[in-house]
């Protein structure tokens, strides 16, 4: 079976945007000079493999997604082959007429994951299992399904909004910041093949080429960072947040045009402007889910539970960041005020939460915008 996935990648044309001028360093050699493009339409672009794992990730969310059903069981060995691509679980995905074919891509979600986080994400998978089986109705102390066709753990926890935000955290951002950013420009690779990882960590903040005049299939850490630029408040072209949209895309295009003129040393000032920013997009995150469930609090408690899981799932995945500045002292005061039973939370638990990250990470000012 064949699913077609929305297309990433736009098709505008690339204006400039500046250019870099010809000047000599103190070792008399040149900086090249090349123009910055302000649309991601690099003609040796390649986003497949970055393609191939979201599709992947959308796969497994969408069997999560059936636990939503009374009565539905989830196999957690289902979800688990899915994880480590064993079991031919996958559908084929076809992309601007390519088929991805995804089963023998030789590409897996689990070893692209933190390690330390691998143990979490399978462990998650069996208590969406579990959660699954009981074929109850969801309430404080129960696991199963919420009027609002949610699975939901005993102590509140919706299982696939959960999970979606931890992967966002220690499968996509640490590709991007690590693998693709990080390692592939230090290492002796080729010319070529560092573009390619330039690329792969593009796409994989799932946004099309012309972003943000183009928003189309906008999804994960591409849905993300245009709410936490705007917050709850719409349209999300108003920047009143972290300037997050900007921040990203203007490093990527830079980045993207010195890799191609040789100037990697221009690659690597822009790699260490979004490697770091993944810290300030997970806590922004967290904080924003909070805003949507005090918006949330007349709509029940499963729709509240369903925005703090959001929350906690980007918290969680913040633990596993390898380039966060975050003590870990700050960390676990927020960690810890999130509580053990989301039923049990108050309007003045959530500000407690949301003022805490707000206080570390100085957001005072723009919290209510986030």
């Amino acid at each position: 079976m064949k699913r077609t996935l929305t297309p990433f990648i736009g098709f505008a044309s690339a204006a400039l945007l500046f250019t870099t001028s010809c000047k000599k360093d103190d070792n008399n050699n040149a900086t090249p000079s090349y123009t910055v493009p302000t649309t991601y339409n690099f003609s040796n672009a390649d986003s497949l493999k970055a393609k191939t794992t979201l599709s992947m990730l959308a796969e497994i969310e969408n069997t999560i997604n059936l636990g939503n059903n009374a009565g539905t069981v989830v196999s957690s060995a289902t979800l688990k082959g899915m994880f480590s691509n064993t079991g031919n679980y996958f559908t084929d995905t076809v992309f601007n007429g390519t088929t991805l074919h995804l089963n023998t891509s030789g590409v897996q979600l689990k070893s692209g994951t933190v390690t330390a986080a691998q143990a979490l994400i399978e462990g998650v998978m069996d208590s969406i299992a579990a959660a699954s089986a009981t074929g109850q109705v969801a309430s404080n102390g129960v696991a199963g399904v919420s009027s609002r066709k949610t699975l939901l753990s005993a102590n509140g926890i919706y299982w696939r909004q959960f999970f979606t935000k931890t992967m966002m955290g220690v499968y996509i951002g640490h590709q991007i910041t690590d693998v693709y950013l990080g390692d592939s420009l230090n290492s002796n690779i080729s010319a070529a093949a560092k573009q390619h990882a330039w690329d792969q960590a593009f796409y994989l903040w799932c946004v099309p080429a012309n972003f943000p005049a183009n928003r189309t299939g906008v999804k994960y850490w591409g849905s993300y960072t245009s709410q936490i630029d705007s917050g709850i408040a719409k349209p999300v072209a108003n920047l009143t947040g972290i300037n997050s949209n900007p921040t990203l895309l203007n490093a990527f295009l830079k980045g993207r045009a010195a890799l191609a003129a040789n100037d990697n040393a221009t690659a690597l000032q822009q790699a260490a402007i979004i490697i770091p920013f993944f810290e300030t997009m997970e806590a922004a995150a967290a904080l924003h889910e909070l805003n949507e469930a005090k918006g949330n609090l007349p709509n029940g408690a499963a729709a509240v539970c369903g925005n703090l899981s959001e929350s906690l799932g980007f918290w969680i995945a913040l633990k596993y960041n390898a380039h966060k500045k975050i003590s870990d002292a700050d960390y676990q005061a927020v960690l810890t005020l999130y509580g053990t039973n989301f039923y049990n939370i108050t309007p003045a638990g959530i500000d407690a939460i949301l003022n805490k990250i707000s206080s570390i990470y100085g957001w005072d000012n723009v919290k209510a915008n986030l």
